[in-house]
């Protein structure tokens, strides 16, 4: 089990990861995070660690960067564009043996 709780964009992003690893997660619903999410992710962050791992395009690297500004202290994950599906760039459609990459 990874220690730290995973940020995740969404339902679509937890069901990968947890098909990967036993991880819990928090989804951000997208790029439409809200405080109750923030103090949500900051008390994970207080008590166990924090990863945030968003998809590589524009949606989620703005939650990046709010979350990283209102955390301190979390950790990255990264999905790179190279090896995101050419059709949709997310975590929910990377490749398995793919998917830990840090950049």
């Amino acid at each position: 089990m990874i220690k730290e709780v995973i940020v995740v964009e969404g339902r679509d992003d937890t069901v990968a990861i947890k098909r990967a690893v036993e991880a819990d997660t928090i989804e951000t619903g997208g790029s439409a995070i809200n405080e109750r999410t923030l103090r949500k992710i900051a008390l994970a962050q207080d008590r166990r660690g924090v990863i945030i791992f968003t998809d590589p395009d524009h949606a989620g690297e703005r939650i990046r960067k709010i979350v990283a500004q209102r955390v301190p202290g979390c950790k990255h994950a990264f999905l790179r564009e190279a090896d995101a599906t050419k059709r949709e760039i997310s975590v929910s459609r990377m490749r398995r043996q793919r998917r830990y990459g840090k950049r």
